[in-house]
């Protein structure tokens, strides 16, 4: 069975379908988010497919070469495995090994030193998905037999906000120095300048690229240091009317009617130790609350204690894993 090259988004709902047929029941892929993701993303890629003598596909990969500039300014040597999946029936005859070889090769050519299992710009998971049922474990074995490593693991956590004792109580008074609202476009500049100084890489990105997609202002709260008016703090918050999918609602088909989520946040290191963080946080899930989300998800964090003092409990799991590469002279 050989894989070809192709347009991922031309490929996109055969795409989506052979992922749910492995991965469905836990992390239900629809066409909207990978339309989007692949939209969006302006990373090197390569889509490889490999179809049955039928026609149907029976496997398929997505690549990516690190393009943007991290946080020390320049690229990572870094690729990264997007998506990988595999029908049982074409499972155990070396169809996974073939696509990820020639995804390795290509990364090569491209200067890459090593492959992470997602985690990329507009990912899917940020990592190796821990679930129950033999594909996983069929995936584990497979990536750590091609010599990925474990890295750590990453969380997405859950609460269901109906039934958050805290949420009925009256806020306790913010700092009068400080003051969480809305993006707006006046505060592009100073919004852009804080990510760029504070977060430097990814999230400064992140938030640039969204703006430009049309981010809703009500999707970026901001924390605001209220004598002086510069940006100290953000979140990227969402709801089922958010016109750009976060992380936090990828899985949105499992998570009722109203779903919600919340994802990146930060806090600039000189403000940090005076609650401003965990006051951003509460403002945020209060915000959501009033939208009327009812489960809300914080995506990819290993802070489970600190997101735990509001309530937030495991939800997902996932193991960080990468390989090195030898990049081609």
């Amino acid at each position: 069975m050989r894989a070809v090259a192709v347009d991922p988004e031309t490929v996109a709902p055969e795409l989506v379908s052979l992922w749910n047929r492995s991965a469905g029941a836990e992390f239900p892929l629809d066409e909207r988010l990978l339309r989007q993701q692949l939209a969006l993303d302006s990373d090197p890629r390569l889509c490889l497919v490999a179809r049955r003598p039928d026609g149907s596909v029976a496997a398929a990969a997505i690549a990516k070469r690190a393009a943007r500039p991290g946080a020390s300014g320049e690229p990572p040597k870094a690729g990264y495995l997007s998506y990988l999946a595999v029908d049982e029936d074409s499972r155990r005859r070396g169809v996974a090994r073939g696509l990820l070889d020639e995804a390795a090769s290509w990364l090569s050519s491209l200067g890459a030193a090593r492959i992470e299992v997602g985690g990329d710009f507009y990912h899917l998971l940020p990592g190796r998905p821990i679930a129950d049922g033999p594909g996983y474990a069929a995936l584990e074995a497979f990536l750590r037999s091609s010599g990925f490593v474990g890295e750590g693991l990453e969380y997405d956590l859950s609460a269901d906000l109906d039934s958050l004792a805290w949420l009925r109580e009256p806020g306790g008074p913010p700092d009068r120095r400080y003051r969480f609202g809305y993006y707006e476009p006046a505060y592009r500049e100073g919004t852009l300048r804080f990510l760029g100084e504070c977060f430097p890489g990814r999230w400064a990105g992140e938030i640039r690229e969204a703006l430009s997609a049309g981010l809703r202002g009500s999707d970026l709260v901001l924390a605001i240091d209220a004598e002086t008016g510069a940006v100290v703090g953000f979140s990227r918050v969402y709801d089922a009317d958010s016109p750009l999918l976060g992380p936090g609602v990828y899985w949105r088909r499992l998570m009722g009617a109203r779903p919600g989520g919340l994802g990146p946040i930060g806090i600039d290191a000189s403000r940090r130790g005076r609650g401003l963080g965990l006051g951003l946080l509460e403002y945020c899930v209060r915000d959501l609350a009033r939208r009327g989300v009812g489960t809300m998800v914080i995506d990819w964090t290993d802070l489970v204690d600190f997101y735990g003092k509001l309530g937030f409990t495991v939800w997902k799991r996932y193991e960080r894993m990468s390989k090195g590469i030898a990049p081609r002279a």
